[in-house]
This record gives structure tokens, C-alpha cells and sequence, in this order.
């Protein structure tokens, strides 16, 4: 007999097709965040976005401000840290998935609402980062064995450097192009992996979160090298020169 969990991803996945389905069918235009971007990745978020607009109107009904459904995103990725933590994977990848929809949500909500600010997007950012180490450790703690857990703390610490790597360079006055395993890759390699995790055989308890925490600490790694690389050139290089008029 199929438990509550697996009905639940499942019920979660055929309401996903169903969008699709109709996103497919209306075609709307990009968001103009996305113009210019292609791709897999890019073509998912031109759908996620679409599909999360009555999220957003529903917010704005109910005079919710874009912080405070920041910090209910984080509320509901600790949450999800705790399930991991006591191996509950499938309640922890439905927790982090709308952890995940409440972080995308803001946003939306603070640029329908003309609230968007300096002060929100820092936030914002600060609380990504905490949400990624809450949830990382409770992978590690729910993980079996030491070299698990050791992989979660490694995909927690690349993760970290991937951020600072951007933030530093733009603090210096770089903007560094996108490219590599960004926030969004890493989140559906994760949310994946644990929503998964409840069809998979026992003596495969817990696989497929490790091995998505390897290729999380490897791709993230390979992406913060690449930021630091990319970033300490476009810095020796010095400001461009100012054309004659």
C-alpha cells in the first residue's frame, strides 16, 4: 500500500504536468528577467514563474509583505532540514520544494508590489545562505555513514563559496557572468533527489541524497574556482577607460 508521503509527491508531480500541459498551451512571454537566457534551466524558470502568479496574487490578497514571505521560505527550509535530519526524505523534499516556491514568490511579490529595495534584496541574500547551511546540516545528520555526511558538508561549504565568490567581486565592482551549478541547480538537484528518495529500495537508503550532494560539492566547486578565476582577471584588467567625447 502506497503511504501518504509517495501519494503526495505524487499528487505534487501530476499537478506539475498539468501546468505544463497548460503553459505549454497559452505560451506567455518571458519575464524580463529571463529574456536573453536559454536553456533547460532557463525554459523551467519561464514556467515556474508563470506557474507561480496566483501564489503571488494570493499573497498580495492577503497584504503580505515580500520579507515576510521571505522568511516564512525559510521557516519552511528549516523545516525541511529537520525532516532530512531523521531521514524523512520525501516530507523533507515537499518541505524544501515550497521553501523553495516561497523564495521565487518574494521576489515577484516585491516587484508587483513596488516594494523592491536595497534593504529586501540584502535580506534576501542573507537568508538564502542560512537556509542553505540549516538544510545542508540536516542532510549530513540524516545522511548514513561519515563519508554521507562528510559530502553534504562539503556540498554546504562549496555552496558558501560559489556565493561569496559573486558577492565579493561585485562589493570590488565585477560583475561576474552567470554560468556553472548556480543556487536554482543545486536546489532541484537536492528536491529531486529527496523527492525520489521515498521510491527507491532499501538497501538504497539515503543514495540518492549522497550522490546528489557529491554532485552538488563537485559542480559547485568547479563553479567557484571558475568565479574566482574569472573574476580576479576581469579585476587586474582595472576599469575600463572613459571614451573621448
Amino acid at each position: 500500500m502506497m503511504g501518504p508521503v509517495r501519494l503526495a509527491i505524487l499528487a505534487h508531480l501530476a499537478a506539475a504536468i498539468a501546468s505544463l500541459v497548460a503553459f505549454a498551451w497559452v505560451r506567455p512571454a518571458p519575464p524580463a528577467r529571463l529574456a536573453g537566457r536559454r536553456g533547460l534551466l532557463a525554459a523551467g524558470g519561464r514556467w515556474a514563474y508563470w506557474a507561480a502568479r496566483p501564489l503571488v496574487a494570493g499573497a498580495r490578497a492577503l497584504r503580505l509583505s515580500a520579507d515576510g514571505v521571505t522568511v516564512l521560505g525559510v521557516v519552511v527550509t528549516c523545516g525541511a532540514a529537520v525532516l532530512a535530519a531523521h531521514g524523512a526524505w520525501g516530507a523533507a523534499g515537499l518541505a524544501l520544494l515550497w521553501g523553495s516556491v516561497a523564495d521565487m514568490v518574494d521576489g515577484e511579490l516585491a516587484r508587483a508590489t513596488g516594494t523592491a529595495s536595497p534593504a529586501g534584496a540584502f535580506l534576501d541574500s542573507n537568508l538564502d545562505r542560512i537556509s542553505e547551511i540549516v538544510l545542508l546540516g540536516g542532510v549530513a545528520a540524516g545522511l548514513p555513514g561519515r563519508a554521507a555526511s562528510a559530502w553534504a558538508v562539503a556540498a554546504m561549504a562549496t555552496s558558501l563559496l560559489v556565493s561569496y565568490a559573486r558577492a565579493r567581486g561585485e562589493g570590488l565592482g565585477v560583475a561576474c557572468p552567470p554560468f556553472g551549478l548556480e543556487r536554482p541547480h543545486r536546489l532541484l538537484l537536492l528536491v529531486g533527489a529527496a523527492l525520489l528518495q521515498p521510491f527507491a529500495r532499501g538497501g538504497f537508503r539515503g543514495a540518492l541524497l549522497e550522490a546528489a550532494c557529491v554532485a552538488v560539492a563537485l559542480g559547485a566547486g568547479a563553479t567557484a574556482a571558475g568565479r574566482m578565476i574569472v573574476i580576479h582577471r576581469l579585476l587586474r584588467r582595472g576599469p575600463a577607460p572613459e571614451r573621448s567625447r
